[in-house]
């Protein structure tokens, strides 16, 4: 039988899990639009630099919430 604790502590971390998803996807949400704006524009070179520095740092920052989100971390 499960206990009531352990039932709780698993309602609060798929909570904590959705909120973290949501998180995650505005970020992705925000790689597809530099992603578009790269692609419908002619950029110079520091512009490409800078979205790929942006893009890299979107990418670093979803895969820290999701490895922090998962459930063998908490």
């Amino acid at each position: 039988m499960t206990d009531k604790n352990d039932v709780f502590e698993e309602l609060q971390w798929v909570k904590y899990r959705l909120s973290m998803l949501d998180v995650i996807e505005k970020k992705l949400f925000a790689m597809k639009k530099l992603v578009q704006k790269s692609q419908n524009s002619n950029l110079s070179k520091s512009e490409i630099d800078e979205i790929n520095h942006k893009l890299n740092n979107l990418a670093a920052q979803i895969k820290a919430l999701d490895q922090e989100s998962r459930k063998d971390c908490i």
